[in-house]
Parts: C-alpha cells; structure tokens; sequence
C-alpha cells in the first residue's frame, strides 16, 4: 500500500556506484507518502509538509518518531545579523511564499464609468450600422445581448470589440428604449446617444 520494495540491480553494477551503505539490505523497501506520493524524505520539500507530516504521524507513528520532522526542523533560517528569534505562533500566521521569487501581485480593477454609448455609423450610400458601447460595465453579457438585437430587429449583429456590439441597420431610435426594457438596471442617465459618427 504505502511501502514499494525497490529492486537494485546485480552486485556488479552496486559496486560501480561506490556510494551504497554497506549497512543496507537489498532490496530497499521505500516508504511513500500518501499526501504527496514521494518517498517520505522529500515531503518537507512539497507545498504542504504538515499535510505530510500529519499523515505520517497518524500511519506510520514509529518512523515518525525516528525522522527529524519537528517544528526545529522546519524553522525557519534566521538571518546572522539578527539575533532575535520570531515568536512561535507568529511562524505559523505567516503565509508561505510559494516558489517564483516575488509575492502574488493582485492587479487593480479598473474603474470604468458606467456609461451606454449608442452611435449610427455610415456604411455605404444610405446604409448605416449601429454601434452600442459600454453594456460590459453593467455587467451584462455581450454575447446575449447580441443574439438580443439581432432577434428584435431581425437583423445581424456581432460583438467586435471587447465592449462593442455592431448592429446592421440605424436603430438608434427604438435602441434605448429596448435597452432600459431588456436590462432595467441600465437607467435613462446612462445612456449617451452620440449620433452620426464615422468610423
């Protein structure tokens, strides 16, 4: 279950390592964590060895007691400048730093107003299309509120920008009033009709 027997190869090949302990019995039986799957020696290297060490206590009490696994192992290296030692509950409060150098940096949510922006675009000739901005910022799903509009007004619609739905035909007119009827939340205030715009 949790010990593996690893098989060495022949006599020959021990004698070319040179390293072995003339103590050991071959084959070597192996125990194995069964938090993290590694041989127990390499547990204080994994994310979380008192996952580790608590398995190990509760399966294996006998070779918990015989390995160094204690909080005077796991301390941390003190600096040689400092001589104060940090206070014990303080060690465990702290977060561990995960691998990579640098901390998480947490990005800084933007703050975008809240602003509808609706403007008629000429295409071609006498043929103009419909550009709604600025839904993203209510939280509304563009996708939905494209297949929205492409079903009001039977016509085609796509989301082209991150924040930009292009409606083919001019509906500016029927638009804000479909929008304050579809999503209530976006009220008369917010909606800013820009007129004709070119592209």
């Amino acid at each position: 279950m949790a010990t593996t027997e690893m098989e060495s190869g022949s006599s020959e090949s021990r004698s070319e390592q040179g390293t072995l302990d003339p103590d050991s019995k071959y084959p070597l039986k192996v125990l194995y964590c069964g938090v993290c799957s590694l041989p127990t020696e390499y547990c204080e290297y994994m994310p979380e060895p008192a996952k580790c060490r608590h398995w190990l206590e509760k399966n294996f009490p006998d070779v918990f007691a015989r390995m160094t696994v204690g909080p005077a192992a796991n301390a941390p290296k003190q600096e040689t400048g400092t001589g104060e030692a940090p206070p014990a509950g303080e060690d465990e409060e702290k977060k561990k730093q995960k691998r990579g150098g640098r901390g998480q940096i947490r990005q800084k949510k933007k703050t975008v107003p809240q602003k509808v922006t609706i403007a008629k675009i000429p295409r071609a000739k006498k043929k103009y299309v419909t550009r709604v901005c600025g839904l993203a910022t209510f939280d509304i799903e563009l996708k939905e509120a494209q297949r929205f509009f492409a079903q009001k007004f039977s016509c085609g619609a796509s989301v082209t920008a991150e924040d930009e739905i292009i409606i083919q035909g001019d509906f500016t007119d029927d638009i804000i009033d479909v929008i304050q009827e579809k999503w209530p939340e976006v009220d008369d205030d917010s909606i800013d009709d820009l007129g004709e715009v070119k592209k």
